[in-house]
C-alpha cells in the first residue's frame, strides 16, 4: 500500500507539473503544439476521404478549438483519476467523499494555473477552461471510482504494472508520430524551459546554458528515459506477473524493448521529415537494459537469499 501511495502521488505531481508547463507557454508556442497536433488529426483522417488542401485548411481552422478544450478535458481526467486513486490510498475513506475530494482539488488547481496564464505573454485566465476542467476532472474520478466498485464485484486483481508498460509503449508511439517540425518544437520547448531553469539558479554567465545547443542532448535523454522507464516497468511485470525467473527477467526485458526500438524506428520510416535511426535503436536499447537492470539490482539486494535458495540453485527433481 506504501508502494502504491508514493507512485500515485508521483504521477498526481508529475501531470500538476505537466499541466503547469503547457500553461507556461506563450501563445504562440501554446498556438503551434495545438494546431499541429490538430493537423495531424486532420491529415490521418484526410487519407480516407481523400480531402483537398484548401478543405482540410479550413477543417483545421475549425476545430483547432475544440481540440484545445478536449486537451483541457483529458489531461484533467487523468488528474482527476490519479487523485482520486492518490486520495483513496492515503486514507480509507467512503467513495463519495473521495470523489468530492479529488473535483475539489482538481478545480482549485485549475483556477490557480488560469491565474498563473495571467502572467504568460499572450494568455490569459478564462472561467470557461475552469469548468471544462473541473468537468474532465470530475468524470475521471468517477471512472476511477467506478473501476474501483467493479474490480471488488468481479473480484478482479488490476493489473498495474501491465497497464503501465502499455502506456508507456503508447506515450513513445504518440511522440514517434509527430512529424519532424512538431518534435522538434516540442524538444526546443523542454530545453529552453530546462536551460531558463538552470539559469535562473546559475548567475555565472560561463556556465549558462543556451536552449540551442542543449535540444540535441535532450532529445537523446528523452529516448534513454523513456526507454527506461520502459525497461524497468517490463521487468517489474515479468517478474510478478509473468512469473519469470530473475536471472532471466533482465535478459527478457531487454530483447523487448529491443524489437520495440527497432519497430518504433522502422515505424518513423512513414512520418513526414522523420526516419529510422539505428544510433537511436542503441540508445533506446541501453535504456532498456539500464532500467531492467535496476529492478533486478534492486530484487538481488532485497531477496537475495529467497533467489539462492529457491530460484538460482534450485535443483530439478
Amino acid at each position: 500500500m506504501k508502494k502504491i501511495k508514493v507512485i500515485s502521488w508521483s504521477v498526481t505531481l508529475l501531470l500538476m507539473a505537466l499541466i503547469f508547463f503547457f500553461s507556461s507557454q506563450n501563445s504562440t508556442e501554446s498556438s503551434g503544439v495545438s494546431s499541429g497536433f490538430t493537423r495531424e488529426i486532420v491529415d490521418a483522417v484526410s487519407r480516407f476521404f481523400g480531402w483537398s488542401d484548401t478543405f482540410k485548411n479550413a477543417a483545421v481552422d475549425f476545430i483547432h478549438g475544440y481540440v484545445r478544450k478536449a486537451a483541457h478535458f483529458t489531461i484533467y481526467a487523468a488528474l482527476g483519476m490519479s487523485v482520486s486513486l492518490s486520495v483513496g490510498v492515503s486514507a480509507d475513506r467512503p467513495n463519495k467523499k473521495i470523489w468530492i475530494i479529488a473535483v475539489v482539488f482538481c478545480a482549485l488547481y485549475a483556477a490557480t494555473d488560469e491565474f498563473h496564464q495571467y502572467f504568460v505573454d499572450g494568455r490569459a485566465g478564462r472561467i470557461t477552461d475552469v469548468c471544462i476542467d473541473t468537468a474532465g476532472a470530475a468524470l475521471g474520478a468517477f471512472i476511477l471510482l467506478g473501476l474501483k466498485i467493479l474490480r471488488k464485484k468481479v473480484d478482479y486483481k488490476f493489473d498495474g504494472w501491465i497497464t503501465l508498460t502499455v502506456v508507456l509503449m503508447v506515450i513513445i508511439f504518440a511522440f514517434s508520430s509527430q512529424t519532424s517540425s512538431e518534435s522538434n518544437e516540442l524538444s526546443k520547448s523542454v530545453s529552453g524551459f530546462i536551460a531558463d531553469i538552470w539559469n535562473f539558479f546559475v548567475k555565472a554567465e560561463e556556465y549558462q546554458l543556451n536552449a540551442a545547443e542543449i535540444n540535441r542532448y535532450v532529445r537523446k535523454a528523452a529516448h534513454f528515459m523513456l526507454y527506461m522507464v520502459l525497461g524497468g516497468a517490463t521487468a517489474v511485470m515479468l517478474n510478478k506477473k509473468g512469473k519469470f525467473k530473475v536471472q532471466n527477467v533482465w535478459l527478457i526485458s531487454v530483447l523487448l524493448c529491443l524489437a520495440y526500438a527497432a519497430g518504433d524506428e522502422l515505424h518513423q520510416g512513414f512520418v513526414a521529415g522523420r526516419g529510422p535511426l539505428v544510433s537511436d535503436v542503441r540508445l533506446d536499447t541501453c535504456g532498456g537494459m539500464t532500467g531492467a537492470g535496476i529492478y533486478v539490482l534492486y530484487y538481488i539486494a532485497r531477496y537475495g537469499s529467497k533467489i539462492q535458495r529457491d530460484t538460482v540453485f534450485k535443483k530439478k527433481k
